[in-house]
């Protein structure tokens, strides 16, 4: 029996829709990775964005879309609050802010968010991250925050580098790398909880960031955090009460479990979670009285917020009212014997940092007055050289002058014969201008190396000082853009030209108007000669890092001098010296 037409294309085309099914089973899908975007949800005052690669800033507003690589800028008195990733964090940036969005990607289904932070202060409120690969973290010039679920300030000097935390509610991790003397690195972490605060002014500033832990002084963090983050932080109130119950329930669970852990926050039985909770439940509140008492928010702003709080709050007890607010236990969560051993070490340290700045300043002196008696030696030496060349001047003018007298008393001679010069007797020819062998000239110029997507080296490099223009000391002045910094750790390297064993070098960072200014010198000492530089040889690498499309680094000023045998010194001069641009974060 045959089949028909009909029949065959009815078969034909249920066997693809099966062999389809069956494809879409065994076909793996490709992993995906796509990129989110970041919403200003509000903003006042002045609010502008510099796109990722570009150089021009434009006015935000709401409802505006930024990218990885975007920077946020807040002037003077201006905020603005950016929502990532569909509502699962808000992040609240005060004054004087600079925050930089480096991550907002999502690979097979888990997020990343990743923040930078080099100026201002920023109130970070992140909802519980759905995924266990889920990221969100808040990096600083010296530590970099991770979080799962919380809400934590971060404040910026933008001038010292100064860093502070601080947590309302949930876990933070605050964790450093630094670079160790064998090119090798270190790592730190330490946790903290609610009512903690950490302060750290350099990421070598201890390798136990544990000590640095401590019960938040509100009184400092009012003064430094602006008011548009102490306003979002108290608005909030009802979502950090939610967070800080569940965080208590599950502390009293692992009590009642056995399990201690003995971390920044120690709670080892009911009264001690007692004492934890009454400082949780009061936190809010007391920071709304001290932002009163700072002057930082007006009584009458104060009550509109704590209105505006209060109705989000179900719970009559929860509800914010600064008559029944109870003081801070700072003994809560605090084991004696750790505290003392931590005071201890604390002291310790502070006693090793004194000890170092003490050695650096002597050291500074030092090669301070090195340099002087070096400098006032070559004042002195040109002006005995000024002296010489004006005695020599007036010497060469009277005798000029009796040449021209004498010349004057003397009777020509009339010449006799067929009037024909007289032949050179040995019949030879001399070259009045004989060639000369090319002359090296003394030089200075800038390199840069880039080693990440916001950091490069600058190499200063010294080319043919040699005989009477070898080098006994040194000292450049480098100006640039305030956006870009000396880069403490790893610090200088590469130093080529001078042997540590009897020389000394000194390196200090100026921060003037528009521009900063950084002053590396390094001479010779003791019994040290000369140092004689054939081609070109690098004096010194200095790492730099920070912000912008393309810094420039030029030289302000530069002083070499060449030590005599005299014990007198002489400047060498040198021609013009290059900048070096450099493209930072996407630049050309």
């Amino acid at each position: 029996m045959g089949i028909s037409k009909k029949s065959f294309a009815a078969l034909f085309l249920s066997f693809c829709l099966v062999f389809s099914l069956i494809s879409a089973l065994l076909v793996k899908p490709v992993d995906a990775k796509t990129v989110r975007v970041a919403v200003v949800a509000s903003l006042s005052g002045d609010v502008t964005i510099k796109k990722g690669g570009g150089s021009k800033t434009y006015d935000a507003y709401e409802s505006m879309s930024l990218n990885q690589g975007d920077t946020v800028y807040t002037g003077s008195g201006s905020s603005v609050t950016l929502n990532l990733s569909n509502g699962d964090s808000d992040v609240t940036l005060g004054s004087n802010s600079e925050v930089n969005v480096s991550d907002l990607s999502t690979s097979d289904g888990n997020k990343k968010s990743k923040l930078k932070v080099w100026a201002g202060s920023m109130w970070v409120k992140v909802k519980s991250l759905a995924g266990s690969d889920d990221e969100f973290e808040v990096e600083t010039p010296t530590a970099v925050m991770g979080v799962r679920g919380t809400q934590f300030y971060i404040g910026v000097d933008p001038i010292t580098g100064e860093i502070k935390m601080a947590v309302g509610a949930g876990k933070v991790s605050a964790s450093t790398v630094t670079n160790n003397p064998d090119s090798t690195q270190s790592s730190s972490i330490t946790y903290l909880y609610p009512t903690q605060q950490i302060t750290l002014d350099s990421r070598d500033e201890t390798n136990d960031l544990s000590l640095k832990v401590e019960f938040i002084d509100l009184e400092q963090f009012i003064k430094e955090a602006s008011p548009e983050v102490i306003e979002e932080l108290i608005k909030n109130k009802a979502e950090i009460d939610k967070e800080n119950e569940e965080f208590i329930a599950k502390k009293a669970k692992e009590i009642a479990d056995g399990k201690i852990d003995n971390g920044s926050l120690t709670i080892k039985d009911q009264a001690e979670l007692d004492k934890v909770k009454q400082n949780l439940d009061n936190l809010i509140g007391n920071i709304a009285k001290q932002a009163i008492a700072g002057n930082k928010i007006d009584k009458d702003t104060m009550n509109k917020l704590i209105d505006e709080a209060n109705k989000k709050i179900t719970d009559q007890n929860k509800k914010l009212d600064l008559t029944k607010v109870k003081d801070l236990d700072k003994t809560a969560g605090v084991d004696a014997e750790l505290e003392k051993q931590k005071q201890a070490a604390l002291e310790k340290l502070k006693a090793e940092q004194t000890k170092k700045k003490q050695e650096e300043a002597k050291k500074q002196e030092a090669l301070k007055q090195k340099l002087a008696a070096a400098l006032k030696a070559l004042e002195e030496e040109k002006a005995k050289i000024a002296a010489a060349n004006k005695a020599a001047e007036a010497k060469a003018q009277a005798d000029a002058t009796n040449k021209l007298k004498e010349d004057n008393k003397t009777t020509p001679q009339t010449t006799t014969g067929n009037g024909n010069s007289p032949s050179d007797s040995s019949g030879g020819s001399s070259d009045p201008n004989p060639p000369t062998q090319p002359v090296a000239i003394p030089k200075v110029s800038l390199t840069a190396d880039k080693t990440g997507s916001n950091t490069f080296d600058l190499g200063i490099k010294l080319s043919d000082f040699t005989g009477d223009k070898s080098i006994y000391a040194v000292e450049v002045h480098l100006l640039y853009s305030p956006s870009i910094g000396y880069s403490v750790n790893p610090g200088l390297k590469s130093k080529t030209i001078f042997d540590s064993a009897t020389s000394t070098d000194n390196v200090r960072e100026y921060v003037g108007g528009s521009e900063k200014e950084l002053i590396y010198s390094v001479t010779n000492f003791g019994s040290a000669l000369n140092i004689s530089v054939s081609g070109s040889k690098n004096l010194v690498t200095i790492p730099f890092q920070g912000e912008g499309d393309v810094v420039n680094v030029r030289v302000g000023k530069i002083i070499i001098v060449h030590k005599a045998s005299n014990n007198t010194v002489q400047e060498i001069t040198v021609p013009d010296i290059n900048k070096v641009s450099v493209p930072l974060n996407g630049g050309l």
